[in-house]
């Protein structure tokens, strides 16, 4: 066994044997179907999905892993229960598939229990969490939705019928619902896409994902069935073996055997204790991470909080659709994957590699990936290209083809196609080529993204501080899912292939705002000044770091100037809780700069709306003082893979981002009035703002909680 320095603030998970156990598709993972009965008030198609605390087997060497979860009240498919003869919950079970244009109503019944099965961190920055550590608020990320479905930090509601001061779910949707229970109102009306959806209540949402509050949303329309005869792969619940979604996450399991010497601590919570329990990192540790100016470390100072939020967690065990390290057969032939991280930090650069034999003299760099001694980097052939034909906000205007086998180049910035948390993607990929051969889904993006440190890189032989059982098995972040290729494929044989890398796709799509091509001349980005008719308005918004009052690293969201009473040379930096800046009227459409003053690459979120990034730039952040930032470089244009719509948006540090956006509402509601909000105020004058509340935030989960997340109002 390969023994490596112990790190204080982390545990570590036992190793597991990799590809042992097969990949979940939508069989094992139950798939929601409607209610007989219509929705109350508005009659549409209604779904039943419970909140339960429930536990899954999530590998063979792991015992029952106690998790919080969706689960259908009627399910269209699942694995039935032979106690209870109804079909089993499943970690990231509720998958719902929608059609474009045919609004759902669903009822969420929110039953978990008084008691997390993780550390909850009560400390007075977060604001309520004396409501209930069970309370819960469902957020469909990606979707065109009415403020009070929307799912916000403050539409929470727990078992007994406490709720936040936005939810306004109920007396408008269901009069009549249990005070268990909330309703939301989708009214899809958006092109094809994949979404999901996922815990988003204030103070618990970074506890709550991780506990497996989540699951996926598939919007269809009659583009997207247009294209199946043009060698598109069938869709899935329409019993199509071609379309695959995955869910990649990493997280981290007690072992019973080492939990009690290597955190003495958790035996001590009241949380889950046996082997294949959810472990989560519980205090700031000054150690790992930097403590604010001033603030004596122990034993001198003030300790850290017993339980505290983290900067960021990342896991040493990596889960695709819910289990670890599973494998996947598949033919040779035509696949479509459609992708979401889903991890609370950690980035991902995705490549494919076929897998080497165990060599016949032991080489220490193999583990079916062999890596280069001196740069770390896969020596293995490159498995299949990727076609990518979409992102979170539907399809590209033009596919774009990736190179597989690029690994992630630090001065570049650059890789395979690197993902951040929240974003997602549709791939068309051909394994025809690789009959007999099994293919590795890799990643080696860093974490923290994009500087890295090796002690969150986990495999064997690697420079962090893992314990590694040896080849073959965890701690791994890198190997992710092997695709087992088989000799022959089935008939029928694929159609040939009319979706190419000149194909345009925008048919299917919104109508852009701007051209997604040429969005960068001269060196500079192009920033309209009206569309339409319509004014452009510019803003500059900025990304700061800091420390809170216990001396924690804080992020959080300000704009170009500095907040009243701040003296120069402060944080422009401001509170969720403080008042609104981002105030906008219904129709209006305008350009953002983000402004990146942090060493961290933000993946940025924006509800209600879908954006399109225009282009990125280097400036100064040294000697930013507010206002326009002072250039380095050139501007350069979107990826390839961001020439369409998207709502989680990578801002990297030292650049401006600028992306475009039109704020439209969604059209009423037949026979229902939505009341508008007065949370929250207007930070210029104090006064309440009566608007549709929204949020746009950071979807590193850790730094949306602390502190990374701003009302957005829409009059």
């Amino acid at each position: 066994m390969a023994l490596g320095k112990k790190v204080y603030a982390y545990y570590q998970s036992p190793g597991l044997q990799r590809w042992v156990q097969p990949l979940r598709g939508i069989g094992a993972i139950p798939v929601a179907k409607a209610d007989a009965t219509a929705a109350p008030v508005t009659g549409v198609t209604h779904y039943t999905i419970d909140i339960n605390q429930y536990t899954d087997v999530l590998h063979p060497s792991l015992g029952p892993t106690t998790l919080w979860g969706y689960h259908p009240r009627v399910p269209l498919t699942g694995v039935v229960d032979p106690a209870t003869g109804k079909a089993k919950q499943a970690h990231l079970g509720g998958f719902i598939v929608a059609q474009k244009g045919v609004p759902v109503q669903i009822t969420f019944q929110n039953n978990l229990p008084t008691t997390h099965p993780l550390p909850v961190d009560s400390s007075s920055f977060f604001g309520d969490i004396s409501s209930g550590v069970n309370k819960t608020a469902v957020h469909l990320h990606g979707g065109y939705v009415h403020w009070i479905s929307d799912g916000g930090p403050f539409d929470w509601w727990t078992p007994t019928g406490v709720h936040g001061p936005s939810f306004f779910n109920n007396q408008v949707l269901n009069p009549t619902a249990l005070p268990s229970q909330a309703e939301y109102y989708y009214p899809n009306n958006q092109s094809a896409r994949l979404m999901w959806y996922h815990d988003h209540a204030h103070d618990i949402t970074r506890l709550n994902a991780y506990a497996g509050v989540a699951s996926a949303y598939i919007i269809r329309d009659a583009f997207e069935a247009s294209l199946i005869p043009k060698g598109l792969p069938n869709f899935l619940e329409a019993g199509g073996q071609c379309e695959i979604p995955l869910v990649i996450q990493d997280k981290i399991f007690v072992d019973a055997t080492t939990i009690n010497y290597m955190d003495p601590d958790w035996s001590i919570l009241p949380v889950p204790q046996t082997t294949g329990s959810l472990w989560y990192p519980h205090f700031y540790d000054y150690k790992r991470w930097t403590m604010g100016p001033g603030v004596l470390a122990p034993p001198a100072g003030l300790p850290p909080k017993p339980v505290s939020i983290i900067p960021e967690m990342f896991g040493d065990t990596m889960l695709v659709n819910g289990t670890a390290y599973p494998e996947v057969t598949v033919e040779p032939r035509r696949y479509r994957l459609r992708i979401l991280n889903a991890c609370n930090a950690r980035y991902l650069n995705f490549q494919m590699y076929v897998e080497d034999p165990a060599p016949l003299t032991p080489n220490p760099m193999w583990d079916g990936i062999t890596l280069d001694p001196v740069t770390l980097n896969p020596l293995n052939a490159a498995g299949p290209n990727w076609m990518v034909i979409g992102t979170e906000g539907g399809f590209l205007a033009k596919p774009t083809v990736v190179k597989m086998n690029v690994p992630f180049n630090p001065l570049t910035m650059k890789g395979s196609l690197i993902t951040a948390p929240a974003e997602r993607w549709d791939v068309i990929v051909d394994f025809s080529k690789f009959a007999g051969k099994n293919i590795i889904l890799y990643n080696d993006a860093p974490a923290p993204f994009p500087g890295g440190d090796p002690l969150n890189d986990a495999y064997w032989n690697g420079p962090g501080s893992v314990t590694h059982p040896g080849p073959g098995f965890s701690p791994n972040t890198r190997q992710l899912l092997r695709f087992k290729v088989g000799a022959t494929a089935t008939l029928p044989a694929d159609l040939p292939l009319g979706i190419n890398i000149g194909t345009t796709l925008s048919a299917g799509l919104d109508p852009f705002l701007v051209s997604p091509w040429n969005t960068v001349i001269g060196g500079a980005v192009t920033i309209p000044t009206t569309i339409g008719g319509k004014a452009v308005k510019v803003r500059r918004l900025t990304l700061n770091e800091d420390f809170d009052q216990w001396g924690r690293l804080l992020q959080w969201i300000g704009t170009d100037t500095l907040p009243a009473g701040v003296p120069a040379g402060g944080s422009f930096g401001r509170a969720f809780l403080d008042g609104a800046t981002e105030i906008v009227t219904n129709g209006d459409i305008e350009v953002w700069q983000i402004i990146n003053l942090t060493a961290d690459t933000h993946p940025m979120h924006f509800h209600l709306v879908d954006v399109q990034v225009l282009g990125r730039q280097a400036f100064n952040p040294l000697t930013y003082a507010g206002g326009v930032p002072t250039y380095m470089a050139n501007a350069t244009p979107p990826d390839p893979v961001e020439l369409g719509w998207k709502e989680t948006v990578r801002c990297n540090p030292g650049e401006v981002t600028t992306v475009i956006m039109q704020f439209k509402l969604p059209a009423p509601i037949a026979g229902v009035a939505i009341p508008l909000s007065s949370r929250v105020k207007d930070a210029a004058t104090g006064l309440p703002v009566a608007a549709n509340e929204y949020v746009w935030h950071c979807h590193i989960l850790e730094h949306e909680e602390h502190d990374m997340m701003r009302p957005l109002l829409v009059k």
